[in-house]
């Protein structure tokens, strides 16, 4: 995540709305497509841009978003603003005239929003993600007449409402055994299917390696490995192959689970880069984590300095009484899985990128 900075020269932070220094407007321009503050004439203050722009649709009448549109493009007889390009991302809401709906539709589209940040860095930027078929995000709530169900198909991304229920999530984070069970979490989990279902389904080298790594989704009922897994657990010794207990449920959830750790990798590395936070960036975890095939390459360099950093960070958690932030454990073989991911998302990494 990079640092963001006012005209007036003070740190913005992602979900800004105005300047703590300056008391200027701060959102996401979709002109230069990076947060910045608006001068007093409503223009960028971005250097390059300096585009005149106006409140999303959302962010004036439901809260939803800090973004701006570029005004310049609506036209002087548009009468209604439109959504911003990250708003336009969800097909489908719940019923806003419902006030707790609408508290929760803001912690889902903050989530969202992150996401989308972070799959940018990675060079999978909106071109990319709408089409063949383009990613869409529902966030709906049950109603008498209808229920729905969190997960993925065909490129639309459903989280139910109620996942947004801390305290609800919290009982499911600890019935289910899942540490990491937060509404990032399951937006990467959940994209990292439509990943899969993009970029290695049907397309034999990607869809072989697969097989290869992960098991064959060909040859595995999905549904019944599911019920299953609920019905008996998984095996004692799942964490010698996978990142977590629900990855041994079937060869999907197992790149799903992997891949989205991978973005939590990455995400948690662009944070501590960009604050310059030397002990935990330059920590070190002496212990052989890959395969023969890993030397000082990219990758084991990546997750070197995670799991380096995710040893001062637990301690951190430890000393205030908080569970472990990285209770992950990468053996030889979970590495070899990582470094699959690593590999398919790279080649469509711009080249300037830096990590």
């Amino acid at each position: 995540m990079e640092v963001f900075v006012c005209n007036c020269g003070d740190e913005l932070f992602f979900e800004n709305l105005a300047c703590t220094k300056c008391n200027a407007s701060v959102g996401w321009c979709d002109a230069c497509n990076t947060l910045t503050s608006l001068s007093a004439d409503s223009t960028c203050t971005r250097v390059g841009c300096g585009r005149r722009l106006a409140n999303c649709a959302n962010r004036d009448a439901l809260a939803l978003c800090n973004g701006f549109v570029d005004a310049e493009r609506l036209g002087a007889s548009s009468d209604v603003t439109p959504l911003c390009r990250r708003c336009q991302w969800t097909s489908l809401g719940p019923d806003a005239s419902i006030a707790e709906n609408l508290v929760r539709w803001r912690k889902l589209e903050r989530a969202k929003r992150r996401l989308l940040y972070d799959l940018g860095a990675l060079g999978l930027d909106e071109r990319t993600l709408r089409s063949d078929p383009p990613l869409r995000f529902r966030f709906p709530s049950d109603t008498p007449d209808e229920s729905f169900l969190t997960g993925h198909a065909e490129g639309v991304i459903t989280i139910r409402l109620d996942e947004a229920d801390s305290v609800r999530r919290e009982e499911l984070r600890v019935e289910l055994g899942e540490p990491q069970r937060t509404l990032i979490g399951h937006l990467r989990h959940e994209t990292c299917h439509y990943l899969s279902y993009r970029f290695i389904e049907g397309v034999e080298a990607e869809e072989g390696e697969a097989v290869a790594l992960f098991g064959d989704h060909r040859t595995i009922d999905y549904a019944q490995a599911l019920a299953e897994y609920y019905e008996r657990g998984p095996s004692p010794d799942w964490h010698h192959s996978y990142i977590s207990a629900y990855a041994s449920a079937h060869p999907w959830e197992d790149f799903a689970e992997t891949a989205a750790f991978y973005l939590d990798l990455r995400s948690t590395l662009a944070v501590l880069d960009s604050r310059s936070i030397k002990t935990l960036r330059d920590a070190r975890l002496k212990q052989r984590v890959g395969d023969n095939n890993q030397g000082a390459d990219e990758f084991a360099q990546l997750l070197s300095r995670y799991l380096g950093a995710g040893v001062a960070l637990n301690e951190v958690n430890r000393a205030l009484g908080l569970a472990d932030l990285v209770p992950e454990v990468i053996t030889p073989t979970v590495a070899g899985k990582l470094r699959s991911v690593h590999d398919l998302l790279s080649v469509r990494r711009p080249q300037s990128a830096t990590d």
